[in-house]
């Protein structure tokens, strides 16, 4: 019992000071933010702090907010999920398979080091705007998934593959229960690396692709009428949403479905 008690008194220790870390964090560099503002002198040039959200509460009581902002969500999301099954898929394929993995792992890596403003490039001129947005997030969020996976169906342990024949497990139990939680670490950093790669590689093929909806074109025509505030305040929306997945993939990836260990 008196175990138990310490374990809680010192996770709610880490909480509080993991807290206080990020909010000493956020205090610093709104502090800094707004210094520099103040020394610049111009909104058009370096809007601060409090003109950046007064122009983000504006621009959130307007529907065509909401359509922007959900839009490019879903065409993240879709890209994303798009990629993580067909990367995870080919992950297991070049990890299980060494000739299939001899095969494609030249490609992956072609992929892997090509800019993705290449891809942006190609697409416009291959796509329509609103299909360049789920090329270019498919193009570099899938080699990354498919590398983590390859390594995590590599690191298997071969013993517990074999001994699992010799008592005649299933199929089905062997996926589950050696190969799905020898890959979940790795499945978890590509989805945490692809998330954050999906938002700035969405909103840079937007501003480039100009669709009628999106946070990126937004950003773009309120660029091109010097509307700097807005662009400052499309920049928080796809920051605190960038924060928001990773908290979920912190609580409910790492933490949830890590039941196997």
């Amino acid at each position: 019992m008196p175990r138990s008690i310490c374990r809680n008194k010192h996770n709610k220790n880490n909480k509080r000071n993991k807290f206080i870390t990020v909010a000493f964090s956020l205090a610093l560099v709104f502090a800094v933010w707004a210094i520099a503002a103040r020394l610049v002198g111009k909104d058009i040039l370096l809007p601060g702090p409090v003109t950046s959200f007064r122009a983000l509460a504006g621009m959130m009581r307007q529907p065509q907010f909401w359509s922007n902002y959900w839009t490019s969500f879903l065409r993240g999301l879709t890209g994303f999920g798009i990629a993580f099954v067909s990367g995870t898929f080919m992950g297991m394929l070049t990890g299980l398979n060494a000739s299939v993995g001899a095969l494609f792992r030249p490609v992956l890596a072609a992929i892997r080091s090509t800019p993705s403003m290449s891809f942006i490039l190609l697409a416009l001129i291959w796509f329509r705007s609103e299909t360049v947005v789920l090329f270019v997030t498919f193009m570099v969020v899938f080699p990354i998934v498919a590398q983590n996976v390859a390594e995590g169906t590599a690191q298997i342990d071969r013993d517990l593959i074999d001994m699992a024949g010799v008592y005649k497990v299933s199929s089905w139990r062997v996926l589950w229960e050696i190969r799905v939680p020898a890959m979940l670490p790795y499945l978890a950093a590509a989805a945490a690396t692809g998330i954050g790669l999906t938002w700035k590689v969405l909103i840079s093929a937007e501003v480039l692709a100009s669709p009628v909806l999106g946070i990126g074109a937004q950003m773009d025509r309120a660029r091109v009428f010097l509307n700097t505030p807005e662009v400052f305040a499309w920049t928080a929306v796809v920051v605190i949403t960038g924060f928001l997945f990773d908290w979920v993939l912190d609580t409910v990836v790492r933490k949830k479905l890590f039941f196997w260990k």
